[in-house]
């Protein structure tokens, strides 16, 4: 039997071979996660209510744009491979009205980017009323009415 020696990223619990890889990774999350440090998680939900569409959070376009314009930024300077696909002139480099399409998806998952998370919470908020819902279905088929579900509001204790 050989011993192994591995390090992990205390942020991702991602593990990895050496120190260096370790520290490197580390220190990438600990930005991503100080960008998004204003982001406000919605609240736990021990039934997956949430999930399954009984209910959806209210955001603020303030935070919303944010979200995608922080998500272009991280993507920038943390996956340049990607920024990089948007640098035809006739595209006009990655902005914020990239930040929650197919491709950057697919660009962030396939390349198993930490950042695809945030990918993911745009996906799941309806862009005409701002309600974060618990999969991209809801956020897709949204009524946008204020009868057909119960809505939760994000504190404004900011």
């Amino acid at each position: 039997m050989k011993e192994i020696k591995k390090y992990i990223n205390e942020i991702t619990g991602r593990m990895f071979n050496s120190i260096k890889e370790a520290l490197k990774a580390e220190e990438k999350s600990r930005e991503i996660k100080e960008l998004f440090s204003f982001w406000e998680n919605v609240p736990k939900d021990n039934d997956c209510e949430f999930a399954n569409g009984l209910w959806c959070y209210q955001r603020t376009n303030e935070d919303y744009f944010r979200l995608k314009i922080s998500l272009v930024k991280a993507i920038k300077k943390h996956e340049p491979w990607i920024a990089k696909q948007y640098d035809d002139p006739k595209i006009g480099g990655l902005n914020e009205a990239h930040a929650g399409s197919y491709m950057i998806g697919r660009y962030l998952d396939d390349g198993d980017s930490e950042l695809y998370y945030y990918h993911y919470l745009i996906d799941r908020i309806c862009p005409i009323c701002l309600r974060e819902w618990g999969q991209p279905y809801y956020a897709m088929h949204c009524s946008h009415d204020k009868k057909s579900k119960q809505i939760r509001e994000q504190k404004n204790d900011k």
